[in-house]
């Protein structure tokens, strides 16, 4: 059984992993993501390389943020790691590791952790949604990741709701939760308490709340005209509530009862894997890259 090292790469920290190829995690751990430059990254990454040598790694995998550009191994946009975009940076990875690399998205090593072991194994046509500073996720439809010309494909935080309004700018969590703390003056309110507040105690948010589970149907309901995807499979951190799928099935629900012409309703689920899920979704992006 081939053992895989995987790299998530994050605007505050990089996760890592020893993984198996049935994604069994046999070792992880993290740290804080180098604020200087990428010889720096790439140093530490070499360390944690060399102090995983006694499981025999095959080959190392890594998520990303950005336009990842699975052909040439050029992470193109921008991210809040402004250092790793256009150059050659597989091909600088595979002469240091003196390993082969592969490099996905970040969002669509999240679905592909779903689709491989997660609550999408059981689809061929699946939307990951992630909910966090924006809204991002992927689209899995026939069993294959879609990544678009430019490899863009998964960025729904760009679509336009609200005349100009982005559907990140509407559905931010981050945004959300802040706009809460100043109308409750709960000052370490989170993405998780906000959503088991008694809004009886707290009517001056339940608008807010409307608002956003309102555009969050329209989004999704917009997804599925465009897919025709069998399921929904929500992370981020707010998706650990289970009284927000309860509330977010209820708005969809209504949401749909309130149109004429409609696609069907789609199936609402939580992502299974969280903090692991790109770890996870990485190295099944190599198994199948280097299936042959």
């Amino acid at each position: 059984m081939k053992n895989i090292i995987a790299f998530d790469l994050g605007g505050s920290s990089v996760k890592y992993g020893i993984l198996n190829s049935l994604g069994e995690i046999l070792s992880k751990g993290s740290f804080p993501t180098p604020n200087d430059s990428f010889e720096t990254l790439l140093n530490r990454m070499n360390i944690i390389l060399y102090s995983m040598k006694n499981f025999n790694p095959k080959g190392v995998s890594i998520s990303s943020p950005g336009a990842v550009n699975s052909l040439t191994g050029v992470i193109g946009g921008i991210s809040a790691i402004p250092y790793i975009h256009n150059f050659q940076i597989k091909k600088i990875f595979e002469e240091t590791f003196n390993l082969p690399v592969e490099i996905e998205n970040d969002g669509n090593c999240s679905a592909l952790a779903e689709f491989w072991l997660g609550n999408g194994k059981d689809f061929k046509n699946i939307i990951s949604l992630v909910l966090g500073s924006g809204v991002g996720g992927a689209v899995i439809q026939n069993e294959k990741l879609i990544r678009g010309k430019t490899f863009q494909s998964g960025e729904f935080g760009y679509m336009l709701l609200e005349g100009n309004k982005t559907w990140s700018s509407l559905c931010s969590t981050i945004s959300l939760v802040e706009k809460a703390r100043y109308l409750t003056n709960i000052e370490d309110l989170d993405g998780v308490k906000l959503f088991n507040l008694k809004l009886t105690d707290y009517p001056e948010i339940e608008n807010l709340l409307q608002n956003y589970y309102l555009n969050l149907s329209r989004g999704i309901y917009n997804l599925q005209c465009a897919f025709d995807s069998e399921t929904f499979i929500i992370s981020g951190g707010i998706s650990s509530n289970p009284i927000f799928f309860e509330n977010l099935n209820s708005h969809l629900k209504t949401f749909y009862e309130s149109l004429e012409d409609k696609v069907e309703m789609p199936f609402i689920q939580k992502a299974l894997f969280e903090n692991d899920s790109n770890l996870i979704g990485a190295v099944y992006n190599f198994i199948k890259k280097h299936s042959k």
